[in-house]
């Protein structure tokens, strides 16, 4: 486990992105709200507000097998349950063909707020807090979900159930008899969908795993309906990672590509946190603009960087090009 305090780094002085309970309370509200982070070359991860995924393109690991190019969902999401002082609290939502919403972890949102271009969740769960961010490393296929205990009486215990799929991102899952490989490796578990894919990795440090193979069917996608398309899916169950927290601790899950990803979360994200406030200093440098810059400016800033992807050219190994849009655009002009 690693202490809850981060580097002090300047970022946008005011959340220009933040919801209260109003907001993330109220289903229909929170799952209309989406985040959205990236790698800079071509991956990603995105969702909502609420936690459940309303659209095939939601994920939390949407690797870039040919950057910027080759999208491929490997991880859809976690379930998350956190028990404090003997009660169970679900963190997660998840919306089911037959019409159900379980769980409804969304009415255990405090509030959601950006940091930089990191969405962060605040979890009332008794009379714990508990924090979850979620980013990625920059120039590689790798999800960092950390989990920060802010306030507790006592131990937080969490479980966070890892659903995982291997499909083209603009594809859906109908899992039939599908056997996925799920081995158990130092400090986490490796996936191979099949023969010929792309392994990858769940990581942790702080978690005892367990693997697992149980499909998880006729998951909902609403905004699928509404756009006249396959409107359900499958993921796999591949692990359960289950995680004991105490006031001001931190805890982190990588999902990754990389069977070396970096496993200290804790420097990952002051990392992510001097990219983008280099990114803000360079902006305003360049603009020579003052430190009184709106936070909603800063903001925009630091998204538009976002559609900046790495995309490599015969004469120019350090080439950039442009998303043209999330979620299902891939670039369309590259320039040195």
């Amino acid at each position: 486990m690693s202490n809850g305090d981060t580097p002090s780094v300047r970022m946008p002085r005011n959340a220009a992105v933040s919801f209260g309970r109003e907001t993330c309370g109220s289903l229909e509200q929170a799952e209309q709200r989406e985040w959205l982070v990236t790698n800079g070359i071509g991956g990603f991860a995105s969702g909502t507000v609420s936690g459940n995924l309303t659209r095939r393109y939601h994920g939390l690991l949407l690797a870039a097998l040919h950057p910027p190019v080759g999208r491929t969902q490997m991880v859809a999401k976690f379930d998350e349950t956190a028990r404090c002082n003997g009660a169970d609290y679900p963190l997660s939502t998840n919306r089911w063909v037959s019409g159900t919403v379980e769980p409804n972890g969304y009415l255990n949102i405090e509030s959601f707020h950006l940091e930089g271009t990191t969405p962060v969740w605040r979890f009332a769960i008794g009379d714990a807090l508990l924090e979850k961010r979620i980013w990625m490393q920059q120039g590689e296929n790798t999800t960092f979900v950390q989990y920060s205990l802010i306030r507790a009486s006592s131990v937080v215990q969490l479980e966070c159930k890892a659903l995982v799929n291997y499909r083209d991102y603009h594809s859906t899952t109908h899992a039939g008899n599908w056997q996925m490989q799920v081995d158990n490796i130092e400090h986490g578990l490796k996936v191979t969908a099949f023969g010929g894919a792309t392994p990858f990795y769940l990581l942790s440090h702080e978690a005892s795993i367990e693997a697992r193979h149980d499909w998880h069917r006729d998951c909902f996608l609403p905004l699928e309906q509404y756009r006249g398309l396959d409107t359900s899916e499958d993921h796999l169950l591949a692990g359960v990672f289950c995680l004991q927290l105490q006031q001001g601790q931190s805890a982190t899950i990588i999902l990754s590509t990389n069977p070396d990803a970096e496993l200290d979360g804790m420097k990952n994200l002051a990392d992510r946190r001097q990219l983008e406030d280099s990114l803000l200093a360079a902006w305003e440098n360049t603009n020579k603009l003052s430190s009184s810059t709106p936070g909603w400016v800063e903001q925009l800033v630091l998204n538009a960087n976002q559609f900046i992807v790495k995309r490599e050219l015969p004469e120019d190994s350090d080439a950039r090009s442009i998303i043209a849009g999330y979620h299902w655009f891939g670039d369309w002009a590259a320039t040195p």
